[in-house]
């Protein structure tokens, strides 16, 4: 059964995309989506599969293979990138990872209502902060 907040959230991302206006352009990427979050998981659907994030080993998979673990994640990075002529504006989300020397892209989306609720609810998982970059 889904909290209140989760519908809250859910339906707070509906609006944001129903009052967005459209643009016949796509998105950079495909889109974030929360496919599920739970006690046991959180998984993700982003720019380049799923990310699962587990909460018992305390570790992020993507076609199950360990990309990180909780202890070496420094923060979750929301960042807004602007549009140019060949593409629309977006947001980002990824994951900074101590002694990487590139971050983890999770995905990005068009909307902020939809990139917040996803960096918001990664952030509560893993136990860090959020910034915006």
């Amino acid at each position: 059964m889904r909290s209140t907040m989760e519908r809250l959230l859910a339906r707070l991302a509906q609006l944001a995309r129903a009052l967005t206006p459209q643009t016949a352009q796509q998105p950079a990427q495909p889109p974030l989506e929360i496919l599920r979050f739970d006690e046991e998981q959180l998984l993700i659907r982003g720019c380049d599969g799923v990310l699962c994030f587990e909460r018992r080993r305390h570790v992020v998979k993507k076609a199950g293979r360990v990309v990180a673990s909780f202890e070496a994640i420094s923060q979750v990075r929301l960042a807004h990138h602007r549009g140019g002529d060949d593409h629309p504006a977006y947001w980002s989300v990824d994951l900074h990872v101590k002694g990487w020397f590139a971050d983890v892209r999770v995905g990005s989306s068009e909307y902020d209502v939809d990139a917040s609720i996803a960096a918001a609810r990664i952030a509560t998982v893993v136990g860090k902060p959020v910034k915006a970059w």
